[in-house]
């Protein structure tokens, strides 16, 4: 999978496995990974390994750090959007397509219709993960008391002369407790 938004390749443990590699091979890591799923994941760890993208002769080979992690997923990896620059890759999305320059010449991989369209079903059969339930902070409670208290003190100001219809509101005094 081709994720221009990710910050960190991912390699998904079940893949990891079918290369023939344990836990041994792994680098100790001590971050979590954040926004992935809705909440924080720790990965198990992270290694180095070469991926070749594309077909003779228009290939390109580049060692990445991938972070293992133990999830379910329609994917084996996740590329990011540095090793996408590294590759010096544009991505078509509407085309499901990236194109790439090599030493023999710009490379154009497509998907797999078929594969894109059994990863997308099998990623919305997934088990959800239930997102923990946060308490809610009680200094959120109070600001927004406070910003209903006297609505005369709230102005409305127009961000563009042209568009009348774009506004924000602002409040013109701050509460005594701030």
């Amino acid at each position: 999978m081709i994720d221009t938004r990710s910050s960190a390749d991912v390699l998904y443990l079940d893949a990891f496995k079918k290369l023939g590699l344990t836990n041994e091979d792994l680098n100790p890591m001590t971050s979590v990974l954040t926004g992935f799923t809705g909440d924080s994941i720790s990965p198990l760890g992270t290694i180095v390994l070469p991926i070749t993208i594309g077909e003779e002769p228009r290939t390109k080979t580049m060692m990445t750090t991938f972070m293992v992690v133990d999830l379910l997923s329609a994917y084996n990896a996740i590329f990011n959007r540095l090793t996408l620059n590294k590759l010096k890759a544009v991505v078509f999305t509407y085309h499901q397509a990236i194109k790439f320059l090599t030493p023999a010449g710009v490379e154009v991989y497509r998907s797999d219709p078929r594969e894109s369209r059994q990863c997308y079903l099998t990623a919305v059969t997934l088990p959800m993960k239930p997102r923990p339930q946060q308490a809610p902070d009680p200094h959120e409670e109070i600001r927004i008391s406070t910003l209903q208290e006297s609505p005369e003190q709230i102005v409305e100001v127009h961000l563009k002369r042209d568009r009348p219809d774009m506004t924000v509101k602002v409040r013109t005094t701050l509460p005594k407790e701030n």
